[in-house]
């Protein structure tokens, strides 16, 4: 059976928040003075937006490693080609016999591909979505269902045990806690939305509740697409 792999950059979602944060509050500390001498608001907000910018890219390189997963006739390989900054990680091997389920997520931000094991642990890999990302996490999306269960079964069978198919699991969207949590903000939403335009209807309050409104729409879209 020929070994499959797939090269994909990953991302810490917390080491990408934290360097965030640190990162642009250093930028616009740095730059105070000179924001200060600016009267032109078009200047000012274009000068603040490239912090913004900067501070992303910065943070997308710290928050961001590489990976190498392979598909081996024993286990599913990761291999580290280059690690997250300050991080020593080992390689990990992950045997076909304990893996259960799998689960793609999609959200606004970050992709996660979820692979649930027998031992009530899961291996979880993160992609930011939000900028374009020449790797093989697609691929592995596609191709992880059949190929898996395909090495999966060349294993249990040699081995003389019954196969137990690695099926797809359940996403957060269909959790009961996660729906309850829509179910509360957009009850809250819906009676902020109609106490903002019959109280003062300022249309900057709007236009923020718009926003708000708009990510839970988002999150119901998930939740009716994973039915």
């Amino acid at each position: 059976m020929k070994t499959k792999e797939y090269h994909i950059k990953i991302y810490s979602i917390s080491r990408f928040i934290i360097s965030f944060i640190i990162t642009w509050i250093t930028f616009y500390y740095l730059i105070s003075d000179l924001l200060a001498g600016i009267e032109n608001r078009i200047t000012y907000a274009l000068i603040t937006l490239g912090t913004l910018v900067a501070a992303f890219y910065f943070s997308s390189l710290i928050g961001q490693a590489r990976i190498k997963l392979v598909f081996t006739k024993e286990a599913l390989l990761h291999v580290w080609e280059s690690h997250f900054w300050f991080s020593w990680e080992k390689d990990i091997s992950i045997p076909w016999e304990i893996i259960d389920t799998y689960v793609f997520e999609e959200d606004r931000t970050w992709d996660s591909f979820i692979i649930n094991l027998t031992t009530k642990l899961r291996y979880k890999i993160d992609r930011l979505n939000i900028i374009p990302v020449n790797d093989d996490f697609d691929k592995l999306v596609k191709d992880f269902p059949n190929l898996s269960n395909h090495f999966k079964e060349g294993v249990e069978l040699s081995h003389d045990t019954a196969f137990n198919s690695i099926k797809e699991g359940v996403s957060k969207y269909q959790s009961k806690s996660y729906k309850q949590g829509i179910y509360i903000l957009t009850i809250a939403f819906i009676i902020l939305f109609i106490f903002k335009i019959t109280n003062s209807g300022k249309l900057a309050g709007i236009l923020s509740l718009g926003v708000i409104g708009s990510a839970i729409a988002y999150y119901w879209s998930m939740i009716n697409a994973k039915k």
